[in-house]
């Protein structure tokens, strides 16, 4: 009987059954791994319903077809035995594997599976009753979800705030990754997911992984008051378009280009900024048609109440008649990019510099942009020797950027690798082509490059580039 037994696993357990038992182990990890439920799932499916399918058959003819009277030899049985050994061991051991994988997968967001744990965990739906961003603004949205979650008191935009919505206002997509403190001082974040296609609930997942910096330009609060205030009806009713969208990333820089910015105020009056005489700066909201780039987005930037309009652009005073620009790296020491001759647009600077607050400046450097001709894009300084200027050129449409290390004596350009993108299937191009003035964060540098007036690929998005050696050389690090 037990030789029989033998003959019995070794016919049920086989190298080959084995075999395909790994290969279905393999597509059920790459499914945990990566996802592809569409493609994986048929074949996963396919072979452990034959495996059962077989040892049901290898079952039923062993017991009641095989020919009983049929002796097995000595050697038979041996074989019987190692095949039954190897397979059943050959088993575990692919079994063992599989565990180890499916649990790296689900845990500490290494895998597919992981994500699908956590939104099953952590994600609801939220009924989105306030969905009309014409009647509603975004302040019905946080309405509806507070319905069902004690949401912080002020919230921070970790990415970007990013919708469209119809002719009718009626909000078809959004997306959203916010946080902020709750009332215990912990940091709750909340992923915002809706498509209208799909379902008519808000998907929400919380506690998500989250860089917490807590911006101030990165405020949630200017875009709910712009929202509600601002002429978003208005802007596009002349648009021939089914989808229109909404983008807002803080606070941004948008240069001295004014092709299609608007200031606002609390109110949400607007006008426009026809000379800009320093950086136009603020909380924008960017109103487009996502699918279709031959009409100009229109930009809403907050006029910020505590800012004069000599400071804005405006109006024009003695002290920026010429289009300076200043920056104090202490109360008394400061640099300046000072205006001394314009034309046809562009303008002609030389580098000041100041040891007493402003009283008296000194010329560091007659052409700090050795020759080149354009529009100051920003100045700043890291410390008294290492700074950088900008220089936007073609009306905004690009910018270069310059380095020193000798406190503006001699200025060298700053080379960022070129970020190219598919515009076509054989084509591609490089958008991000407008540097702002590089940031130091713990020893390292850093700089965001925007794609000036005549960009906005992929919602206005911009490259991020880091700095190990104080700005001699530059890596990607990613779109932002």
């Amino acid at each position: 009987m037990k030789n029989k037994n033998y003959k019995l696993r070794a016919f049920i357990f086989n190298p080959v059954t084995v075999a395909i038992y790994a290969i279905g182990c393999y597509y059920l990890c790459s499914l945990a791994q990566y996802g592809g439920i569409a493609q994986k799932a048929p074949i996963i499916l396919t072979i452990f319903l034959s495996l059962f399918v077989w040892v049901g058959w290898g079952l039923y003819w062993y017991v009641w077809k095989f020919n009983k009277k049929q002796s097995a030899s000595s050697r038979s049985i041996r074989r019987s035995k190692f095949l039954f050994l190897f397979s059943i061991n050959s088993f575990l051991l692919i079994t063992v594997a599989s565990g180890v994988s499916l649990y790296q997968s689900g845990t500490n967001l290494q895998g597919r599976l992981a994500f699908v744990i956590q939104d099953y965990l952590h994600s609801s739906g939220v009924q989105f009753a306030h969905n009309n961003i014409y009647e509603d603004g975004l302040n019905g949205l946080f309405e509806d979800l507070e319905t069902k979650y004690d949401l912080p008191e002020e919230l921070y935009v970790s990415n970007q705030v990013e919708l469209t919505f119809n002719k009718k206002g009626d909000i078809t997509t959004l997306y959203s990754f916010l946080y902020g403190l709750n009332k215990d001082g912990e940091t709750e974040s909340f992923l915002i997911d809706y498509d209208n296609s799909k379902s008519a609930d808000l998907s929400v997942t919380l506690n998500g992984n989250v860089n917490p910096t807590f911006e101030k330009t990165m405020r949630l609060q200017p875009l709910l008051d712009a929202v509600e205030n601002l002429p978003i009806k208005d802007t596009v009713k002349n648009w021939d378009e089914e989808t229109l969208g909404i983008y807002y990333a803080g606070s941004r820089s948008w240069g001295y280009n004014t092709e299609g910015v608007f200031y606002f105020d609390e109110k949400g009056d607007t006008f426009p900024i026809e000379t800009a005489f320093n950086e136009i700066i603020g909380y924008t909201i960017s109103v487009y048609t996502p699918n279709n780039n031959t009409i100009a987005p229109v930009r809403f930037v907050d006029y910020s109440p505590t800012v004069s309009p000599a400071q804005i652009g405006d109006v024009p005073t003695d002290q920026n008649m010429n289009d300076n620009e200043t920056y104090f790296l202490t109360e008394k020491l400061g640099y300046q990019l000072f205006e001394v001759d314009a034309a046809l647009g562009s303008r002609f600077y030389t580098l000041n510099k100041t040891t007493d607050g402003g009283n008296t400046w000194e010329d560091v450097n007659s052409d700090p942009f050795s020759g080149q001709l354009g529009v100051s894009s920003g100045i700043t300084f890291i410390d008294e020797n290492l700074g950088f200027i900008g220089l936007s050129r073609s009306g905004g449409s690009y910018a270069d950027i310059y380095r020193t290390t000798d406190g503006g004596v001699t200025f060298e350009k700053v080379e960022l690798p070129t970020i190219e993108v598919p515009l076509t299937d054989t084509e591609n191009y490089a958008p991000f082509d407008f540097p702002e003035m590089p940031y130091k964060e713990s020893d390292n540098l850093f700089i965001q490059v925007g794609q000036g007036q005549d960009g906005d690929y992929n919602g206005g998005s911009k490259a991020l580039y880091q700095s190990k050696d104080n700005g001699e050389t530059w890596v990607y690090v990613g779109e932002v």
